[in-house]
């Protein structure tokens, strides 16, 4: 009787915190999408991607300013969105 209490006890708040964590990832996920349409486009066409035509490839061109910021917080936040990922993915596994 005892066991059967707290195991739903557990599952109750293990619930909890995994539904926690995906809103943590729902919210790193649209910030990382904000933050990829602020970051300046590379190349002047998308096609360029598919023919292969990318002149600026090996290029001496360092980032500065707003560029470097949004690469790093893009960075830092796909990082974030990683571990996140998977820790819900081992709390579902070994909770539910």
């Amino acid at each position: 009787m005892i066991n059967a209490v707290i195991s739903l006890f557990a599952s109750n708040i293990g619930s909890k915190v995994i539904l926690g964590l995906e809103i943590v990832a729902m919210i790193v996920a649209i910030i990382m999408v904000i933050v990829g349409l602020l970051q300046n486009k590379k190349s002047q066409t998308g096609l360029s991607a598919i023919n292969g035509g990318n002149e600026e490839l090996f290029s001496n061109s360092k980032e500065r300013g707003m560029d470097k910021t949004l690469s790093i917080w893009m960075l830092s936040l796909g990082i974030v969105f990683f571990i996140v990922a998977l820790v819900i993915c081992i709390l579902t596994n070994t909770i539910l």
